[in-house]
């Protein structure tokens, strides 16, 4: 049940990926569809960042539903975190580049074997309702693989070079986010970043300040660990006796929630 609700989250997630990233593309940097709901927030790398506002209709609804102090509260989380991440989107491009940050044939071929031998295991589960075919759900196993592979590996070039803090989400998310702020710090001192709107850039520096964006926290020796070994290796047919230590040390310290790839 637990696997086939997260797999179930898993698609969920990235539906609303896909759904985030068409609501937001007239905002992205570069865009040529501002309107009048929309407000020149930033210049990233020379293209310019809007960010839709909210119309009267909308604002209505949502007062509707919030006390007053909790809608306010609530509104300048909403720009906070668009904001951040629309301008994180675009720096991390850049660092990908430089950096040349990919996913290589042999891991893809690695992530397919590591899928492929999750799906084994699971074969073996008392049946149950399915939604997707099995064809689908290992292609959907293998994207997110793919996908938390790369996030890992930007985490971990982050954490290597700045340190600090790391989060993991609960379906696989890594965020170094000291070593993203950092990042964003050295462009826009730079000049690679320039704010045009006086309250957001304020509510944008307020974003980078906060204290919890993930799930879990891994520290100290048990984030070398998990930094050691990319995500797709960790249940590796050689290594299933390590894993299941690093799983029972994980549930003693209660840092990892939950694991990539645990579908």
């Amino acid at each position: 049940m637990r696997r086939s609700l997260c797999f179930l989250l898993v698609v969920l997630l990235i539906l609303q990926i896909d759904a985030d990233n068409k609501s937001v593309s007239a905002n992205a940097p570069g865009s040529r569809q501002a309107d009048d709901n929309q407000t020149l927030i930033a210049t990233v790398f020379g293209k310019p960042l809007y960010l839709n506002t909210m119309t009267p209709a909308e604002a209505e609804g949502k007062r509707k539903e919030l006390p007053r102090d909790e809608f306010d509260q609530w509104l300048r989380d909403f720009r906070s975190r668009r904001i951040y991440e629309s301008i994180w989107r675009e720096v991390q491009k850049r660092h990908v580049e430089r950096e040349k940050i990919n996913v290589t044939d042999e891991e893809l071929v690695a992530i397919t074997k590591s899928v492929e031998r999750r799906l084994a295991k699971s074969a073996a589960e008392p049946p149950r309702e399915r939604t997707f075919t099995p064809e689908q759900r290992k292609a959907v196993m293998i994207a997110w693989a793919r996908a938390t592979l790369m996030d890992w590996k930007v985490c971990k070039s982050l954490y290597e070079k700045y340190g600090g803090r790391v989060g993991i989400g609960s379906l696989g998310a890594w965020t170094a986010f000291d070593g993203q702020n950092a990042l964003i710090r050295e462009h826009y001192k730079s000049g690679d970043i320039k704010f045009h709107h006086a309250e957001m850039e304020e509510v944008f520096w307020r974003h980078t300040k906060i204290t919890n964006f993930a799930d879990a926290y891994p520290k100290d020796e048990e984030l070398k660990r998990l930094l050691a070994t990319p995500p797709h290796l960790w249940d590796s047919a050689d290594g299933d006796t390590e894993k299941d230590k690093a799983s029972e040390q994980d549930r003693k310290s209660g840092a990892l929630k939950s694991v990539p790839g645990a579908l």
